[in-house]
């Protein structure tokens, strides 16, 4: 399968677990990432004051990707996080 500009692999494979209805959410990353938003977001948005925690980029990044998804308010990151499919636990 052709894969795109990140460092991931889309791999078929067949199982009762693991599934997700988000799959499409990683073309969108591929799309931030040729748009370079990581860069922007680096270069404008300074809101984190220390070095734990997520940054900048990975909390706008979720916030965008909750957004695709279908989230309402921020603590429905938490779909993405119990998805096992998208979030690999």
């Amino acid at each position: 399968m052709a894969q795109g500009v990140l460092p991931y692999k889309y791999e078929g494979q067949r199982s009762d677990a693991g599934m997700t209805a988000m799959a499409g959410l990683p073309i969108y990353l591929d799309l931030a990432s040729v748009l370079e938003v990581g860069a922007c977001i680096r270069a404008h948005v300074h809101a984190r004051e220390s070095d734990q925690g997520w940054t900048d980029e990975q909390a706008v990044l979720s916030l965008m990707l909750l957004n695709l998804a279908g989230g309402d308010c921020v603590d429905d990151i938490k779909i993405l996080e119990k998805d096992e499919g998208f979030a690999g636990s």
